[in-house]
């Protein structure tokens, strides 16, 4: 039950977290959408939501390059950022 409670967990936070970034790109093209839009809308035709895996996976791909670069920045990654050059 822990484990199901914690996958739950993340994948909430990670779904927030791509739907801020998907709103903040859709209002920077123009497009009319609310965040409640990308949160709960749902495709008539196949019922499932059209905006949420978009903002999943970009939520995903930004967490992902966040702690790639943090751990670059710490120096636990030396082979991709050498400050002896």
């Amino acid at each position: 039950m822990n484990q199901l409670f914690n996958i739950i967990i993340k994948q909430i936070i990670v779904g927030y977290i791509g739907a801020s970034l998907l709103l903040i790109y859709y209002k920077l093209k123009g497009r009319k959408i609310t965040y409640d839009q990308i949160l709960n809308e749902i495709d008539s035709k196949s019922g499932v939501k059209k905006h949420y895996y978009k903002a999943f996976y970009l939520g995903v791909g930004f967490l992902i390059i966040s702690v790639i670069v943090i751990s670059t920045m710490a120096g636990l990654n030396p082979k991709i950022y050498n400050t002896n050059k």
